[in-house]
C-alpha cells in the first residue's frame, strides 16, 4: 500500500529532547540496575514469582516437578510380587497401599496384605486406590478434608521412607469438583519431600483435557494405557495416528503406564519412549522374574534386561505391607 502524502499525515508526535550528560547518565544507570535485577540468583526470585502467582494458570510453571528417582517404574498390585531381582539404580516400585471406598460421607478403607520382595533401599512410591460409589454434593469439603488426611497417613504408615504418593481415581465427570479440592488437600498435608502423582484415564490425555483447566497440583500424571474396556478402539486409533498423549501443562511430567499383558501398546509407543522421563509398567498376574524379562524384552532397547535386572540378588529385604 502507498505512503500518504505528507501534508495527509496530522502526527501528534512530539520530537525527542536532545541527549545530554544527565539523561544520558541516567540511562546508563537504569541499565546497570537492570544487570543486577538479572543477576539475582533463581533461588530468590523463583520463590517470590511463585507466591505471586501462586492462584494463577502460570502457577505450574514455577512449581518443582521433578520425580527423581529411576525411569522405570514397578507396579505392583494385589499380589506376593519377587521384585528382588531389580536393579535399584535403575528401576523403583509404586506399591499398592489399599483401596478407600466413599459412600455419601461414609469412607471405608480396605489395607493390601501383599508381601513385596525388594532390594534394600528401592526407590518406593504409595498407591493409594480411591473408588465413589456415592458423593454428596453438600458435604465435598468435610470429606475431602477428612479423607486428605486418612490417605497421607496411610502412605506415610510404612518403616520405609517412600518418594511420593499416588493417587489412582477414574474420576467421573461428577467427581472432578471434588478430586479437586482433595488433591490440593492432600498437597497441603504432605511432607514437602513426597511428591504427588496421579493415575488418569487414557481419554483425559488424549481430548478430554481437564487436568490442565484444574490446575491440580501434582508432579506426574500417568495416564493408564491398558483395560481399556469400549475405549480400546479410539485410543488406539489415536496413537496410531501419532496423536500427542500430553495436556499441554503436564508436558514433561507424562509417564505413560503399559501392562505386559497387552504388548500392542508398547508397539505403538515404541518411537516415543524415549521422550518419557519415567515409563510404569503393570503384571495382570505379578511379579517375578520371567515376568520382568518379558517387560523389558517389550521396552527393547530403551531399558534393557541387563540394565535393568540387578545381577546381585544378595541384599535383600521382604516388605510386608499390612
Amino acid at each position: 500500500m502507498p505512503n500518504p502524502p505528507a501534508s495527509k499525515i496530522n502526527s501528534k508526535l512530539k520530537p525527542l529532547p536532545p541527549i545530554t550528560a544527565k539523561s544520558a547518565g541516567f540511562a546508563i544507570a537504569v541499565g546497570a540496575l537492570s544487570a543486577v535485577l538479572l543477576a539475582i540468583p533463581l533461588s530468590i526470585s523463583h520463590p517470590l514469582l511463585a507466591a505471586l502467582l501462586e492462584k494463577t494458570a502460570f502457577s505450574q510453571y514455577f512449581q518443582d516437578h521433578g520425580m527423581g528417582g529411576p525411569r522405570l517404574m514397578v507396579w505392583s498390585w494385589q499380589h506376593n510380587d519377587d521384585l528382588s531381582y531389580l536393579d535399584i539404580s535403575k528401576a523403583g516400585i509404586a506399591y499398592l497401599v489399599g483401596q478407600y471406598t466413599i459412600t455419601g460421607d461414609d469412607v471405608v478403607f480396605e489395607r493390601n496384605l501383599s508381601r513385596i520382595k525388594t532390594p534394600e533401599d528401592i526407590y518406593r512410591v504409595a498407591a493409594v486406590r480411591l473408588e465413589v460409589k456415592q458423593l454428596d454434593k453438600s458435604k465435598i469439603e468435610a470429606l475431602a478434608d477428612n479423607l486428605s488426611g486418612k490417605i497421607v497417613a496411610s502412605a506415610l504408615d510404612n518403616p520405609k521412607k517412600i518418594s511420593a504418593l499416588q493417587i489412582d481415581f477414574d474420576a467421573r465427570e461428577s467427581d472432578r469438583k471434588f478430586y479437586s479440592i482433595l488433591l490440593r488437600r492432600v498437597r497441603a498435608k504432605l511432607p514437602s519431600s513426597v511428591k504427588l502423582s496421579i493415575t488418569a484415564l487414557a481419554s483425559w490425555c488424549l481430548g478430554d483435557n481437564w487436568l490442565t483447566g484444574s490446575h491440580l497440583p501434582v508432579d506426574e500424571v500417568v495416564p493408564m494405557l491398558f483395560s481399556l474396556g469400549l475405549g480400546h478402539r479410539q485410543v488406539t486409533q489415536c496413537l496410531t495416528r501419532n496423536t500427542t498423549l500430553s495436556p499441554k501443562l503436564f508436558a514433561g511430567r507424562l509417564a505413560p503406564g503399559l501392562s505386559i499383558n497387552e504388548p500392542n501398546f508398547f508397539a505403538l509407543l515404541s518411537d516415543r519412549i524415549p521422550q518419557y522421563k519415567r515409563l510404569y509398567v503393570f503384571s495382570s498376574h505379578g511379579w517375578s522374574r520371567p515376568t520382568l524379562q518379558k517387560a523389558q524384552l517389550l521396552l527393547g532397547q530403551d531399558l534393557t534386561i541387563d540394565k535393568t535386572i540387578s545381577a546381585n540378588t544378595h541384599n535383600q529385604s521382604v516388605e510386608v505391607i499390612k
